[in-house]
């Protein structure tokens, strides 16, 4: 069966840049396992690297038509395949991307790099050991996960020092040189936010896509009381395996409104408590997604329920991104997004009635 392309994602542990926009990227790890089972072992890249070097690519989030520069060299070196390449600084988008990879330099950060491969020799033995691999480009990621604000910390959630924290980041890049006007407008957006939810304003992320927003500038939802009181039966109607037959007694406006709420507080991993419905109770849509927004998906979280570096992808690991997906020739291989579990809906029991 032929190996079908894969992007590869790996969290950078160090990366080099000077002024004419020289760059070099640990851009995949050697010997790591990713979440599909494959794992790169040594000299996977060497033939890659010596015979295609002059066809690869050097793009922004794997798009192919924001062109950061051109691939110079390549080599596997302490664990990690390393790159070196030439932004095109005569582009507003090359200048933008240096003034990223110097801001993060600067402040003990990284950004994130990803790669296109196809695998064309695996152990025969283990064939979860890729021997080598072809190598078509490497991309600059601005943001782990499906964020389609280009963020500088894309917090999901975080304490109050860890937000304070976020706002001074922020703010240096302001003071960072080579900046476009509208680059510098989505991260003053993001100050915005974040210095809102400092001062009590309930900022939240969308759980779906990832798009930090004013959660009191929507329009707010909620359920009725009679769809709580139903909803809180639903365990019981569990247990004495009477679902079906208590569904059918709601009018089908009621019954649309109950199973939404009892997929929501799966999908939230919610109990079904008087509580943890209430919690679901009320709701946003968000601005990019449509998705269900609650109160409680706030990045400014308390202390007892600290979350932090619950959603931040894990040094040297290589885990499944949903929602990266191109075509079915392409598999996205990414960090952990904290990506929704995926709940069989009750709507499909009575689909026919």
């Amino acid at each position: 069966m032929e190996e079908k392309i894969k992007s590869l994602q790996y969290k950078t542990k160090a990366n080099d840049v000077d002024e004419k926009g020289i760059v070099t990227v640990a851009v995949n790890g050697i010997g790591v396992k990713d979440s599909q089972n494959d794992i790169s072992m040594p000299g996977s890249f060497n033939k890659t690297l010596k015979e295609n070097i002059g066809r690869m690519r050097w793009f922004l989030n794997h798009r192919t038509d924001q062109l950061l520069g051109v691939p110079l060299s390549g080599k596997e070196t302490e664990g990690n395949l390393v790159m070196v390449g030439q932004l095109n600084l005569e582009k507003q988008i090359g200048r933008d991307t240096l003034a990223d990879y110097k801001l993060f330099a600067e402040n003990g950060r990284t950004l994130e790099h990803s790669i296109g491969v196809k695998a064309i020799k695996r152990d025969s033995i283990d064939p979860c050991k890729v021997l080598e691999w072809r190598m078509m480009e490497y991309s600059t990621l601005t943001s782990w996960g499906s964020n389609p604000q280009t963020f500088l910390v894309n917090i999901k959630s975080a304490t109050a020092d860890q937000v304070k924290e976020a706002v001074d980041f922020v703010r240096k890049a302001f003071l960072q040189h080579g900046y476009s006007d509208e680059r510098l407008k989505g991260y003053d957006m993001e100050l915005s936010l974040l210095l809102k939810s400092l001062n009590g304003g309930a900022v939240v992320s969308c759980p779906h896509c990832g798009y930090q927003f004013d959660y009191d500038a929507e329009t707010e939802h909620t359920f009725a009381q009679q769809v709580l009181d139903y909803a809180a039966d639903y365990q019981r109607w569990i247990t004495q395996d009477i679902v079906r037959e208590e569904m059918e007694k709601l009018t089908p406006e009621i019954r649309t409104q109950v199973i939404s709420l009892i997929d929501s507080v799966k999908s939230e991993k919610k109990e079904f408590t008087q509580k943890g419905l209430q919690d679901l109770m009320n709701y946003v849509r968000c601005p990019h997604c449509w998705g269900k927004v609650y109160r409680s998906n706030a990045i400014l979280q308390n202390t007892s329920e600290d979350t932090t570096g619950k959603n931040e992808p894990s040094v040297d690991t290589q885990e499944k991104n949903d929602g990266e997906n191109g075509d079915d020739e392409v598999t996205i291989k990414a960090a952990d997004n904290g990506t929704l579990l995926d709940f069989k809906s009750l709507n499909s029991c009575f689909e026919n009635k």
